[in-house]
């Protein structure tokens, strides 16, 4: 594929980071964004936003088919060459069936995105390659919920095995937070009650062919950070490298790589663990463009879409660059509702639109900085984040 010229459709709840290394490689892109930040435009030809389409129609739909609706509208005005898919789709393969035929989808087939992501299976497998993870229950109901905490030991994590970013998984500490979480999840087809394995949360970027795999970096991820004003298991960042023992960063990358051969992925795909006592536990797949994207490709040089387009035609790079210092990735979360006030430091982006209205707990901006070393990324995008963190509390509602 000659992908300069070429015209690519983005989609994702946050598609601002595959659209600006898709246009950084000479791309047309054409862009679907569930948020629609103020700074994702100048990354794309063109821009079309699922929640303002919510604001708009009166018939409720899910966001899946809202997705699908403003990318049809753009095939119908444009032609495109191939379709990118980011977060927040990888348990709906009929989604990714439903886009192929508009255009080649280039990375996983429905079938391996279904294979990818069904725990269970999966941590059979792993199971049965020695790889340490979670011990795991599907409970059917809320007693089912409270007998499985018992057999593992309090505390454990109630979750649906749907769904990524850390959304809807809880700590129940007790039985009684066990049934009442349950209770709380019932709407969702699925609920499991796992092993609470604590430590350090990390994951993995790797390129894949298909039948082999490579290991792009080892990354510490960061969850649940009050500072950045998130909860619980929420998604807010990175570290990319993680700093831990040469011999734990070399497990996890045998072990992702054994997991995306065994698993036929291609592309762009990240496998999270959380490393207890020495030990990396597998917790899930993403089989897609990771929130690691930009900071793989701050510390290692490469363009990760270019990368992800080529392990698709079965090229893996013969060797990664050494690593160019630590980049680090902070999500701010409210603290409290305001209205957004304009921001315009170079280090931030995914920017809520200014006068915006913003509820507490909602996403509104995210700091990326690369420094020669770990203490100084963290500290300058901690005084970043306090800076924008007064911002907002000026414009308190």
């Amino acid at each position: 594929m000659d992908e300069k010229g070429s015209t690519v459709l983005v989609l994702g709840f946050n598609a601002r980071p595959i659209a600006a290394s898709a246009k950084r490689l000479g791309l047309n892109v054409l862009v679907v964004d569930y948020w629609g930040d103020a700074d994702i435009y100048k990354y794309a030809d063109k821009v079309l936003v699922v929640s303002e389409l919510l604001k708009e129609t009166k018939i409720e739909k899910k966001h899946t088919n809202l997705f699908l609706e403003l990318a049809q509208e753009l095939k119908e005005k444009n032609q495109i060459d191939f379709i990118l898919i980011g977060s927040g789709f990888d348990d709906q393969p009929q989604m990714w069936e439903s886009l192929n035929k508009m255009a080649p989808v280039i990375g996983n087939n429905p079938k391996t995105l279904r294979k990818s992501r069904d725990k269970m299976k999966v941590y059979s497998e792993a199971k049965r390659l020695a790889i340490p993870c979670p011990n795991s229950i599907i409970a059917k109901d809320s007693e089912d919920a409270k007998e499985a905490a018992k057999l593992m030991g309090l505390p454990v994590i109630v979750r649906p095995t749907k769904g990524g970013g850390g959304h809807g998984i809880h700590l129940a500490k007790n039985l009684k937070d066990a049934e009442k979480i349950f209770q709380l999840l019932s709407n969702q087809r699925k609920i499991m009650i796992q092993e609470y394995v604590k430590g350090i949360d990390a994951s993995c970027s790797l390129l894949s062919s298909g039948k082999s795999a490579l290991a792009v970096s080892v990354n510490e991820q960061l969850i649940g950070i009050p500072e950045l004003g998130a909860k619980e298991f929420i998604y807010c960042g990175n570290v990319v490298p993680l700093t831990a023992k040469k011999q734990i960063c070399d497990k996890i990358k045998v072990c992702s790589e054994t997991l995306c051969k065994l698993l036929n992925l291609e592309g762009s795909n990240g496998i999270d663990f959380v490393i207890h006592k020495d030990e990396p536990y597998l917790m899930e797949i993403n089989p897609r463009f990771q929130g690691t994207l930009e900071c793989v490709e701050m510390v290692t040089g490469l363009n990760m879409v270019e990368a992800h387009i080529k392990a698709c035609q079965g090229i893996l790079p013969k060797k990664i660059t050494p690593n160019k210092g630590y980049a680090v990735k902070n999500i701010l979360y409210a603290k409290h509702d305001f209205v957004m006030p304009e921001i315009t430091i170079p280090e931030v982006c995914d920017i809520t639109k200014p006068r915006t209205i913003v509820k507490k707990g909602t996403a509104i901006c995210t700091i990326q900085i690369l420094e020669s070393s770990k203490s100084n990324a963290l500290v300058k995008s901690k005084r970043i984040s306090e800076q924008i963190y007064q911002q907002f509390r000026k414009n308190k509602i």
